[in-house]
């Protein structure tokens, strides 16, 4: 944490850019605004933009958790990307912890500094609003939790357990409840196989937090769905699928009918691009196989995936690392049920890759005996330094995003108190990625509205729904991307 502060001059701040971010960001300034939610804006079709929910209520479509941590850093703070630097110190607190449960102490100290150059202080876990670090602290906490229960009655890791299903839930639910099902009955084989009885787990010592921290979680999580969609048992992102996806989650699942779009790059999105993978699936289940090549470079590059790889053969006489593939076995068997990967989907169990490197750095320790010493903290010092060198390319990569350009055009025509209702007009051929249609949580108080062009007809809408504000029209696609005023 302090290394990224130090180097905040060189490697600034991110702005947002990819969707997501602004959804979380949404999420952000509602929590921030002391509000679950929005209500719905009587425009709210002009604003209309990528995973956002705008019916029932205005609100993020991600679970709350990642939401939560930026509104911590925005109101106090200052700043929204503080709460994805603390979220790196949690996960990092938690992934040592983990480690510690499975391995002797050093190893885990050595291999937490393994992982600050496996997940790169200067990746995109950190600076981006995507989320990752929190997710991987929650599936930290739920590993960590399995091999003290697994030995002893100890309710400080049930504790923890239950505290990490309660993050994982407000991440990932998907990808984490696969792993802390996984989780539960590698503790049930592995209680067995110490001649243990799963009876003898049900005491009031190890029962009475799980239900406390998650009976609390769920119906705070309920409360919180209900809230933006009206359904306790309806959350947010499940919402969104059922309003704007043409196609199901899973390329397994038929396809179904194809919602009605008020936008052209909404429908092309949905439709072609997300289509397009989900079509390529059906018709060959085995392109899933990307997901490995998509998502395990990441986590390991070359040195580690080689170091990870013995491990696993080397040493899978162990229970350990038999609860090991076991794990990584029922996270990557849910990934591949997916027709999009992305790296901090495996976040939960981000921490499991590096138990199988720390044995093979363990047995390189005892098999050069004298020599062991030195090629293990070679080894450390190469994975760290890798990770702290990317700050040159992440330096190079700093750029200013597409609606911060325009801002920055903005700013320059205004004057102290004006405020501005920006209207974008793409072409046909517009990438849907560059999006510059995102708002904050209070429209109506924000010093710039980001509406769509519906048509003349159809804007004077907004330009009745807002007399006092300077109408722009934004062309993105032409050269020098034009900010003029609105024709009217």
């Amino acid at each position: 944490m302090a290394i990224r502060l130090m180097t905040l001059r060189f490697v600034p701040m991110p702005y947002p850019y990819v969707h997501d971010e602004f959804s979380y960001l949404l999420g952000a300034d509602t929590f921030a605004l002391g509000r679950l939610t929005n209500p719905p804006h009587p425009q709210w079709v002009h604003f209309e933009t990528f995973d956002e929910n705008f019916q029932p209520t205005y609100a993020s479509k991600y679970p709350p958790g990642q939401s939560l941590l930026l509104a911590f850093g925005q109101k106090f703070l200052g700043h929204p990307w503080y709460g994805v630097w603390i979220s790196f110190g949690l996960m990092f607190g938690c992934l040592c912890w983990m480690l510690q449960g499975w391995l002797p102490p050093v190893y885990a100290l050595l291999g937490s500094l393994v992982a600050m150059g496996e997940f790169s202080i200067f990746g995109y876990w950190m600076n981006s609003y995507w989320g990752g670090a929190l997710t991987t602290a929650g599936g930290c906490l739920v590993l960590g939790a399995l091999p003290r229960l697994v030995h002893k009655h100890n309710p400080f890791a049930a504790i923890a357990g239950s505290t990490g299903l309660l993050i994982l839930l407000n991440t990932r639910p998907y990808e984490g409840g696969v792993l802390s099902l996984a989780t539960f009955a590698v503790l049930l084989w592995w209680k067995h196989r110490r001649g243990y009885r799963a009876a003898e787990m049900l005491t009031a010592l190890l029962l009475a937090p799980f239900v406390l921290i998650c009976g609390f979680g769920m119906a705070w999580t309920g409360y919180y769905n209900y809230r933006v969609t009206g359904n306790p048992l309806l959350p947010p992102y499940v919402l969104h699928e059922r309003t704007y996806a043409a196609t199901p989650a899973s390329y397994l699942l038929p396809r179904g009918p194809t919602p009605i779009y008020h936008h052209d790059i909404i429908r092309r999105a949905w439709v072609d691009w997300n289509g397009e993978s989900y079509t390529k699936l059906r018709a060959n289940p085995a392109r899933v196989l990307v997901a490995f090549y998509d998502v395990l470079p990441f986590y390991l590059p070359a040195l580690l995936f080689f170091s990870a790889l013995a491990g696993l053969i080397f040493f899978a006489r162990s229970l350990k690392i038999r609860a090991v593939i076991a794990l990584l076995t029922a996270i990557w068997l849910a990934l591949l049920l997916e027709k999009v990967w992305l790296p901090h989907y495996f976040a939960p169990a981000a921490g499991l890759l590096l138990l199988p490197i720390m044995y093979s750095v363990r047995w390189l320790r005892l098999r050069f005996a004298g020599a062991g010493a030195a090629l293990v903290l070679l080894f450390v010092a190469c994975c760290v330094g890798r990770g702290l060198a990317t700050v040159v390319s992440a330096r190079r990569e700093v750029v200013v995003p597409p609606q911060e350009q325009a801002i920055e055009k903005i700013n320059t025509l205004s004057k102290p108190g004006e405020r501005y209702l920006v209207i974008v007009r793409y072409r046909r051929e517009h990438n849907f990625h560059v999006e510059y249609v995102f708002n904050r949580a209070d429209i109506d108080h924000s010093r710039i509205v980001w509406a769509r062009d519906m048509g003349d007809a159809k804007n004077q809408e907004l330009f009745h729904y807002y007399p006092d504000r300077h109408v722009l029209l934004l062309e993105p696609d032409l050269p020098a991307m034009p900010l003029t005023p609105y024709p009217k």
